[in-house]
């Protein structure tokens, strides 16, 4: 009988006698292998609630081994564990949905690295899980490095902590066509009073400057407290949209205000290089990077873990479910 002890918890929990469990490290977060032949949907009913109580724990767990083949299954299983997955909107992320709410993980170019974040961290409403599934593993390359945002606001200089907090976070967004996501896609809807409802409601700064160009301009708090730990969480947009990560032509290329893309701190002032190279140093030294194999089930606390993509070569299909959500406390 595979048994796991939790810090803190007296009974160690088990997980039956057809898994066997591998401990976190720096080249795989919490993982259970499963044994030949193991029901997966049979499995995880059996044991939904303890795999529930490790992820809260651990913030990451990795289903190995299990047969799952396809996009009906996964979200199945998704369903099972993490509850009916959500569907995305207020898009930053081409996707393409293969089933239900199943969605492609990311449809950027394969050259391209997605930096590390939060999922809908910049948003009002927030997932609270996300998993992704390996449907066909990259050839080369294609990991998805994943971090604790604890550890991180733990390693954050007190002064970076007083800043964000004090100033909080401001976004930039602009959807001008034929760069990133039109409005209709971002938005789901062609309807632009729509949008300019949603923009009103949620208290949001923007600006037409015509039909197909849309500027949102935003703020939000740096840091958010778990919906079930209580636990005060890193948990934002920022160091995806620093402007450090564009390529400098297109820099040269944009008006700042024009950007498809950006954050600062709350009051509009850039953040200095000193704090985002606490951010690079963090993640460069703490993400835990492991090759996808085929059927690979990746669950995450999304709070607790931020991910990313490295670029591939070859074919590669990751699947991506979201669940639990929950709104932004401002």
């Amino acid at each position: 009988m595979e048994k796991i002890t939790i810090p803190g918890v007296a009974n160690a929990i088990e997980l039956g006698s057809l898994v066997t469990i591998q401990m976190p490290s720096n080249e795989l977060p919490l993982t259970i292998h499963a044994a030949p032949g193991v029901n997966c949907m049979e499995w995880a009913a059996e044991y939904n609630d303890e795999l529930n109580q490790l992820l809260i724990s651990f913030g990451a767990l990795l289903l190995r081994g299990f047969k799952i083949e396809g996009a009906p299954v996964f979200n199945q299983l998704f369903s099972l564990i993490c509850g009916a997955p959500m569907e995305y909107k207020n898009r930053t992320s081409p996707r393409e949905q293969v089933h239900d709410n199943i969605y492609t993980s990311t449809s950027h170019p394969n050259d391209q690295y997605i930096q590390m974040h939060t999922e809908n961290s910049y948003s009002q409403v927030y997932n609270r899980i996300i998993a992704f599934y390996c449907l066909v593993p990259a050839a080369q390359g294609g990991e998805t490095p994943i971090a604790d945002e604890r550890k991180l606001l733990k390693r954050l200089q007190p002064e970076t902590v007083r800043k964000f907090r004090e100033r909080k976070i401001k976004y930039l967004r602009n959807s001008i066509p034929g760069i990133g996501l039109d409005w209709k896609t971002i938005y789901q809807t062609d309807d632009k009073e729509v949008v300019s409802k949603h923009l009103n409601a949620v208290g949001a700064e923007y600006i037409w400057a015509d039909d197909d160009h849309l500027r949102v301009k935003w703020i939000l708090p740096a840091f958010q407290k778990h919906p079930l730990t209580g636990e005060e969480m890193w948990f934002n947009h920022m160091y995806f949209g620093l402007k450090s990560h564009y390529d400098p032509i297109l820099l040269e290329y944009f008006q700042e205000d024009d950007l498809p893309f950006a954050t600062y701190y709350g009051d509009g002032s850039e953040i200095e290089a000193s704090v985002v190279q606490e951010f690079k140093d963090f993640y460069n030294e703490n993400s835990i990077v492991f090759k996808w194999e085929t059927n690979d089930f990746l669950l995450l606390d999304n709070m607790m873990f931020s991910h990313g993509r490295k670029p591939f070569k070859g074919n590669r299909t990751i699947l991506t479910a979201m669940a639990q959500p929950f709104t932004i406390s401002a």
